[in-house]
Parts: C-alpha cells; structure tokens; sequence
C-alpha cells in the first residue's frame, strides 16, 4: 500500500515518490497505466471485469492499492512492475466515476466487500490518478463473479492468481479464526487487569475498559515505528476513560501509552495505550458512591457513556486513522469487579437501585463489528453499552446519547 498515507491524504507526490524510490509491485500493491473507457465513456464490462479480479485478490490476501495512471518499465515474466511515469486518466467527472465503479465492484463480488473505497487524485498537468484501496475484508475469501460463473483469486508479490482448492479451504479457516483471534486479545488483556498486571498500577475498584481491535492488526505481523505510535497516541491524549483526564505520554514495551493522574502510592486512575499492531486499550477506573437503602456501591453509566461517546471513540479512531489503518475493527466494552456493586435506574416514581447479579464479576459485551468508521459514534457503541443495563434487567442505555434514538 501507499506507505502509511490515509486514502483522502494521498497527493501526486505520494504518487511520485513510488517513481521515485523505484517502489515495486508487492502483495499489497499494484499499477495499471489506464482504463478502458470505450464503453460510451464508462468502464467496458470487461475492464470492470478484471478489476473485480484485481480487487477480490487483495481482498483474499492483506488488503492493498491498485494506483491507475502509472505506467511501469517493461518486466520480465515472473518480475514485479516498477512505475516510471505518471499518465493521468481524463474523465469528465472522476468522482461520479468512481462512485459507479465501487458500487459495481461491490456488487461483482461474493459476499459483498465493504472495505472498498476509492480516490481521484489530482495531477498538475490535467486529469487524475485513480487509487482503489481495498481493506483486509474479515469477509474473505470473496469470489469474482462473472456471466457464466465465478473464481476465487489471490494476491502475490507479482499479481493475482486463481486460488486452488487448498487456498480456497485455508482462506475460509483463517476467516473463521478472525472473531476468536480478537476475542483471544481481548480476553489476555481482561486478564492482565483482573490479575492486577496492567501496565501502570490501577487503584482497586470497579473500571471500564475499551479495546479496538482492526482487523488489520490481525491479519498483518508487522509493528508500527515509535514515532508513528507516538503520533497516533497525541489524539488519545485527549480521550477520557471513565471521565478521568490524561496527562502525559510515553513509550513502553507495549508501544506507547497516556496516563493519568497518580495517587501517593504511584497508583494511576486511568491510561491509553496503542499496541505495536495498532490495537487500542482504554482503561478507567469508574466513580462509585454509596447510595440507596441500605447503602451500597453504587455504578452511573451515565458517567463513562458521554464522554466514551464525545471523546474515547473518535480520538482512537483519529489515532487509527493516523496510523493508516482502515476500518473494519472489532469494538468491546467491558465493565471489571462490579460484583455487589449496584446500578441506578430511572423510574415513574424515581430512582431505583438494581444489583449486578450474584454470578457476574465482570460484564463483558460481545464484540462490536466496525465494517466503517464513518457514522456516529454512540451508533457504533450503542450496543455494547447496552449490555451493561440488560445484566440489571433494562433494555437500553438511559442516557441520551447524542445520534441514537
């Protein structure tokens, strides 16, 4: 792919530096010097076609871009393309184009493939380079289909190829795997901070966790630069797990991590912490108060639905974004110790205190499939927040978060 370039910030510079570095065709990339638009001005059934071939191989493999508008040096059989030149592809409007194009490619493959989208890139002399990036799809494998039937196809250093019977079996175990790889992640970390061994002493008590997990993260091995996770970790400073503030910023063995406020024991109430692979951890210790009759500890959603809605969610999503990873991700919420704690509700006649269940130490939702970051936030998170008030017998969340009916 475009080395670390979110999709609307490619320039014709990003374009010209892959001349430049003489970058080759890999898994994750490949040119095209133009399109086939004899078709009245619109892409040939053929071309969009070979396109669908080209978009469901990356699809099937780790994701990539297909950059159209470079023409490469002439290869040898078996060799990976280098670009050489820019030749800028000229329509009359490139983004109705393209809204076209994506649709059909959407619509070409089976199942459908949401990790698709696609960018006119501007050149200085007139017309535009087309970038197609396809997300790594927890969908996969996905099947090119065309009149007469359809092939499934798999991305190599030098282009596609028709995936045999074993590929085909390998891919769909490893799709399979993807959920339980994320909820393995999850469930190590849960572990860590039940056991004490989070990565900055926590004070005791009931706290909200929230992990994103790309999907990328689960699919790639390779780790992003300090510098990179430093940048991306600016935006978590701003994040506010469990309404509690972060204040500083620094590297550990994990990647790089923001903590709170400390106590005299060196006891921290909350932090944010970017993994190597871009996976997100917030951690906050939750506000309790005795109340009711008789007293007890007593939990307010309300306190970490806000800001988890305002702030936590769209600053880790900026700091994937500033990582270069695009969606889909897996979203979980988790509530530790809130064994013989209690929950306030709202009724006809006023408040109410319902106990957590006698069975249930923790309150962990089910994953939360992110297949885009666009959209509002408490949308996205609503129905992990939700669980939390079904384990105390209410339907949904009573606070009104702003977006969500």
């Amino acid at each position: 792919m475009i080395p670390r370039t979110r999709l609307e910030d490619v320039t014709e510079a990003d374009i010209q530096r892959l001349i430049d570095n003489g970058v080759r065709e890999s898994r994750t990339l490949d040119f095209k010097r133009e399109l086939d638009l004899t078709h009245d001005g619109k892409l040939t059934p053929d071309e969009k076609g070979k396109l669908a071939e080209d978009v469901c191989a990356f699809a099937n493999a780790f994701g990539g871009d297909l950059v159209i508008g470079l023409e490469p040096f002439p290869r040898t059989e078996g060799d990976s393309a280098v670009a050489r030149a820019i030749v800028p592809v000229r329509v009359t409007n490139p983004d109705a184009m393209l809204l076209d194009l994506v649709n059909s490619l959407r619509d070409a493959l089976e199942p459908q493939l949401a990790t698709l989208h696609a960018r006119p890139v501007p050149v200085a002399g007139g017309g535009h380079v087309i970038v197609i990036r396809v997300g790594p799809s927890p969908n996969a494998p996905h099947r090119a289909v065309r009149r007469g039937g359809g092939h499934f196809f798999l991305r190599n250093s030098v282009g596609k190829e028709p995936m045999d019977i074993h590929a085909i079996r390998t891919a769909f175990a490893h799709a399979e795997g993807l959920p339980k790889r994320a909820q393995a992640f999850r469930e190590l970390r849960l572990t860590a901070l039940r056991e004490r061994r989070s990565q900055v002493p926590l004070r005791p008590g009931p706290l909200l966790v929230v992990h994103l997990i790309p999907v990328l993260s689960l699919t790639r091995a390779d780790e992003h630069p300090i510098e990179d996770l430093k940048r991306a970790a600016q935006h978590l400073l701003r994040a506010q797990p469990a309404t509690n503030l972060l204040g500083s910023l620094m590297t550990n063995f994990e990647g790089v991590i923001c903590t709170g406020t400390r106590d005299a024991q060196g006891q921290s109430d909350a932090y944010a912490q970017v993994f190597r692979d871009g996976c997100i951890e917030l951690v906050g210790s939750l506000l309790t108060l005795n109340e009711g009759q008789p007293a007890r500890s007593t939990i307010f959603p309300q306190q970490y639905e806000l800001t988890l809605v305002q702030h936590d969610l769209p600053v880790s999503l900026q700091a994937l974004e500033t990582l270069g990873i695009p969606a889909p991700a897996y979203l979980c919420l988790s509530l530790l110790n809130v064994r013989e704690h209690q929950v306030r509700v709202t009724t006809g006649v006023g408040p109410m205190y319902r106990m957590f269940p006698a069975h249930l130490s923790d309150v962990v939702s089910a994953p939360v499939y992110l297949d885009t970051f666009e959209g509002a936030p408490a949308i996205m998170v609503g129905p992990a927040i939700d669980t939390v008030w079904n384990a105390v017998g209410v339907d949904h969340s009573e606070t009104g978060l702003p977006g969500r009916r």
